[in-house]
């Protein structure tokens, strides 16, 4: 038996949910596990072994992230691949923000391993020292060396020792295991936090971007094209201007619970930044999303809003949203462009709209805000 830390690593570390835990140890004659292959990629580009630079491995090799692969290509094929040139791409794709309790985690992992590690090895040795005087003991019996008696007590004695230390092994070793899973289960909120947005508990700028690429990816495999959308609350500004930055955000939060009830129809909605909401909606023709978002839109401004502070009346808050299909020869950024020419036109021309990107738009002006 050995200890196998690419193993731990992937079950406890990795942000795959619902895999039953794969023991501490494992038998030499496993298979390898991915998490070799993230060790490899290290050494061989003498990296060092860090939560970032395993984070970023793990994306280059089993993600969907075609643009931080293509960068990590170019300076491995340049030879300019080291720590530092990792920490800029990293810094590039990953959110810096990420509670420290991530690194804090990762360290108590590792911790956890090492001592199992060392249990273990020392178990090992007390195992072969006791195996070793049973051979003995044996070997005096086939011999008639001494009483037979005795040297079965002793054999006896000696196999006591060796189910007690097996015991204490195997107890230590459940309670690593426990340790580890809690460790897996304070990572998970973890992430799940830094995926979201603190306000509006929305999936935040980094998670969207990491849909989009998912999105992108799923209309290579399945040839069929997908929508974004960009919501924007009209004039926001006024609004904080007027009631002040916690009303503001109390509207941020309405229009976040509003629009949530795209997920019923197959949308994921993220807050893009500011007054700002994406949504990402696939798998259904895009006139009937065209009618979801504008119905969600309608409802919202339907409502004539008070400030719980001062009492005082907000009337109709209203968005505008522009959406725009994909297309096999799109791009994130030639989408994510249609989708925010759509939106230029949906606020030049009133606000208070959805409009659906066509080419036409491109020449239009207009005076948006």
């Amino acid at each position: 038996m050995k200890i196998d830390i690419r193993n731990i690593l992937e079950t406890y570390l990795s942000s795959n949910r619902g895999g039953e835990a794969n023991p501490v140890c494992m038998d030499e004659e496993n298979e390898y596990r991915p998490m070799v292959e993230i060790t490899n990629f290290l050494a061989r580009h003498s990296l060092s072994v860090n939560p970032k630079n395993f984070e970023q491995v793990w994306e280059y090799m089993f993600g969907t992230n075609s643009d931080l692969k293509a960068d990590l290509d170019r300076l491995s094929a340049a030879s300019e691949l080291n720590d530092q040139s990792a920490l800029e791409i990293y810094n590039k794709y990953f959110d810096l923000g990420l509670d420290e309790r991530i690194e804090k985690i990762f360290r108590d992992a590792i911790e956890q391993i090492r001592n199992t590690k060392q249990m273990i090895a020392t178990g090992n040795d007390i195992a072969i020292k006791h195996e070793n005087s049973l051979i003995e003991q044996a070997d005096s019996i086939r011999g008639n060396k001494g009483g037979i008696d005795d040297a079965i007590q002793k054999l006896l004695d000696l196999s006591r020792l060796m189910v007690e230390s097996t015991r204490e092994n195997r107890e230590q070793i459940t309670q690593t295991n426990e340790k580890l899973a809690q460790l897996q289960n304070d990572l998970e909120v973890a992430r799940n936090e830094a995926d979201h947005d603190k306000l509006t508990r929305l999936p935040n700028r980094w998670k969207f971007d990491r849909d989009l690429t998912a999105a992108f990816q799923r209309q290579q495999d399945e040839q069929k094209p997908f929508v974004l959308a960009f919501a924007d609350v009209d004039h926001f500004k006024r609004i904080n201007d007027t009631f002040g930055h916690e009303c503001g955000d109390r509207i941020l939060r309405l229009i976040a619970n509003e629009l949530s009830f795209l997920s019923d129809h197959g949308c994921t909605i993220s807050r893009y930044g500011g007054e700002e909401f994406a949504i990402l909606a696939g798998g259904r023709d895009v006139d009937q999303i065209f009618q979801k978002i504008d119905e969600c839109r309608a409802r919202m401004a339907s409502k004539s809003l008070v400030d719980v502070e001062s009492g005082r009346p907000i009337g109709s808050v209203t968005f505008s949203v522009g959406m725009a299909e994909s297309s096999s020869s799109d791009t994130k950024q030639s989408l994510l462009r249609k989708a925010d020419v759509a939106l230029y036109n949906a606020k030049s021309g009133g606000r208070n709209a959805i409009c659906q990107y066509s080419a036409d738009l491109e020449d239009r002006k207009g005076v948006a805000g």
